[in-house]
């Protein structure tokens, strides 16, 4: 006769409660990915999401929000951050959303993404970013965007090496001594115009996209009108469509270019500056493959004196520390010691304290 077993309440309940992590965890499991580590499939036509993170400076070191700096931000609720996967959360990341519109497979010339008029505070602020060579860091399918750079082999023989610089510069501050403002200083070109190019691979089976690449080209461009605009209908609304947005600086038959009159910032004026924000969507094919589209970053040539400096401060922070702690430990042992050598007597019901302890501990 097989023998029989009871389980008691408390048994049956843990079991059950057993039962149901075990399954939670294998559901978990299932369903659990990195953020930007799976890859996204995009259909033509299908709208993309334009974030941003922190302004960054290799001149100072010193992040800043993106939106310190009166930048467009129509539509988007400042008080809300992205989810941030854990690897930003450890950086202190801060992601926002951007009003920047795109489509996949539309490309888009002259699109007007704000118009602004700034007082001479703010322009002051602009300034201040520009001359700290301060960058805007924009993502894009969780690509960061980047100023595309080519490195001629120096032989002759060789190939030419596509290079990625992260960000681009918010403004360009003329190094020309001779051309000066009306306050002695150098002029300052704000960015006002971007053009983005977005690299994409597509499967030719499953008619799907994805996203290999985003870059940027920056210009600085003084925007003029003719008519009344209605500037907030205009909003990501291509310039020239119809004649309550037009520019006659731009449209999507006359692109902006290197030969536009620049938009100089002028710290000096005690009156409002107008400044029209615009951006090209560009789209490619590529023969880059999504597995592969960290390569051209990895290989980036960024400043080496920005790792040693990190290295440098984190040293010395250390240092620093480890100083301040060896001072309260040596102060602390002195005045054990100065007590043990007089002998001061034990008051009743007190113990002993102090490094005479770690005898007796051994």
């Amino acid at each position: 006769m097989a023998p029989s077993f009871s389980m008691s309440p408390s048994s049956k309940t843990s079991a059950l409660v057993l039962a149901l992590t075990i399954a939670l965890s294998a559901h978990s499991v299932a369903a659990f990915y990195l953020p930007g580590v799976a890859p996204t499939d995009y259909e033509l036509g299908e709208a993309m999401r334009v974030k941003v993170e922190a302004l960054t400076s290799v001149k100072t070191q010193l992040p800043y929000e993106y939106y310190v700096l009166p930048f467009c931000h129509k539509g988007v609720n400042l008080q809300q951050q992205d989810a941030l996967n854990l690897g930003e959360v450890l950086r202190g990341s801060r992601i926002y959303d951007t009003p920047y519109s795109m489509t996949m497979g539309e490309d888009q010339t002259c699109k007007i993404l704000c118009q602004a008029k700034y007082d001479t505070q703010e322009i002051q602020a602009f300034a201040l970013m520009i001359e700290e060579e301060y960058r805007v860091n924009l993502l894009l399918d969780n690509l960061p965007v980047a100023m595309a750079m080519y490195a001629e082999d120096t032989t002759g023989a060789g190939p030419t090496t596509k290079l990625y610089d992260t960000g681009y510069p918010i403004g360009h501050e003329e190094k020309d001594t001779k051309r000066q403002t009306r306050g002695g200083k150098r002029p300052l070109f704000l960015f006002n115009h971007l053009r983005f190019t977005v690299l994409y691979n597509e499967d030719a089976v499953r008619g799907k996209r994805r996203i290999v690449g985003f870059e940027v080209e920056p210009f600085s461009v003084k925007h003029s009108y003719s008519n009344q605009v209605d500037w907030d209908n205009c909003v990501n609304k291509v310039s020239g469509d119809n004649s309550a947005c037009a520019l006659n600086t731009c449209s999507a038959r006359q692109p902006v270019s290197v030969s536009s009159a620049p938009l100089v910032l002028d710290v000096s004026n005690k009156g409002e500056t107008e400044v029209i924000w615009t951006y090209d969507v560009v789209y490619k094919p590529s023969p880059i493959r999504w597995s592969t589209r960290w390569d051209t970053y990895l290989s980036a040539a960024d400043d080496a004196e920005v790792h040693w400096f990190s290295i440098l401060n984190s040293f010395m922070i250390v240092l620093f520390l480890s100083g301040i702690i060896a001072m309260i430990m040596v102060n602390t042992l002195r005045r054990d010691f100065q007590r043990y050598e007089r002998g001061d007597p034990l008051e009743d019901g007190q113990e002993e304290t102090g490094w005479k302890m770690v005898d007796g501990d051994g």
